[in-house]
């Protein structure tokens, strides 16, 4: 047979072509393996992501630690515990801040970071669930929202940001006006731009704490009225109650008040049925008697 180069003679040669140009090309006997190296970076942040076994999904408002297994530009994966127990839950960038997070990684949300987090909502049809870190205290796991209201930002104590987004605006009022002017001039040298006026910030915060006393009023109003309503219900079922029973007594007593005149004409009709007879039997004996005389 002739010789020739299609088939897998050809695929082979064409091979050992592209892989002399990896080695004899200007990066040198190693160029190949570095290119496979950055491709493999460019495959993902979360090529190296921890293995999650767990198929439940949490309790809604349960607090857990949770370590980030994956980052993306909408919000970071994190694994609940060793990843044995529960599927792995999102937390968007929106639940990480006072406001949206522009970059997970420049909060202080990188691959293995550990972090406290609430459950928020769940979609059990689709078997998701979302986290939210605001809410939770940062050094030991305290739930600073234990009525889930979602009012205004506490401080959480989260130390792991570098960016604009590092503390809430609650933190210029427990640091201290000295601590906030130093570190805003801190932030204005480093990023060569002025900072935004806090004073809206105030105000949207002012505003949002005044919604949520209206809501907590509103909420303490429909609770005083359900609990007048069940109070009323309890009344009128206990004298329902009261009523059932004092029939019931009324009842028994009619029944046993006839029972007791029942059995006196019974015994009073039995009476002169035996006078009756006795009767008669006197007659007879009478007429018998006068027979025989």
């Amino acid at each position: 047979m002739v010789g020739t180069t299609s088939g897998l003679g050809g695929f082979m040669s064409g091979a050992s072509i592209r892989f002399s140009k990896y080695k004899s090309g200007s990066g040198g006997p190693d160029a190949w393996r570095d290119s496979l190296n950055k491709m493999q970076e460019q495959g993902g942040r979360d090529s190296k992501r921890p293995r999650t076994t767990g198929m439940e999904l949490p309790k809604e408002n349960t607090i857990h630690q949770g370590s980030v297994v994956c980052v993306k530009d909408f919000g970071v994966f994190l694994q609940l515990g060793d990843g044995t127990k529960y599927k792995d839950g999102m937390m968007h960038v929106t639940h990480m801040g006072e406001s949206r997070v522009e970059n997970p990684e420049d909060f202080g949300l990188k691959m293995g970071t550990k972090v406290w987090v609430k459950v928020g909502e769940i979609k059990e049809h689709d078997m998701k669930y979302s986290l939210d870190m605001r809410y939770v205290d940062q050094r030991d796991g305290k739930d600073l929202d234990p009525y889930h209201t979602k009012g205004r930002l506490p401080d959480n104590h989260w130390t792991g940001a570098t960016g604009k987004a590092f503390k809430p605006a609650t933190a210029t009022s427990i640091t201290g006006s000295s601590d906030a002017a130093s570190s805003s001039a801190a932030l204005e040298n480093k990023y060569s731009e002025p900072l935004p006026d806090l004073g809206s910030d105030d105000d949207d915060s002012d505003d949002s704490s005044d919604d949520s006393s209206e809501k907590r009023e509103k909420m303490a109003k429909k609770l005083k009225k359900a609990k007048k309503k069940l109070e009323k219900a309890r009344k009128k079922a206990e004298k329902a109650k009261q009523k059932d029973a004092e029939r019931e007594k009324k009842e028994k007593e009619e029944a046993k008040k006839s029972s007791k005149e029942a059995a006196k004409k019974d015994k009073k009709a039995d009476k002169e049925k035996d006078s009756k007879k006795d009767k008669k039997d006197k007659k007879a004996k009478r007429k018998a008697s006068g027979s025989s005389e």
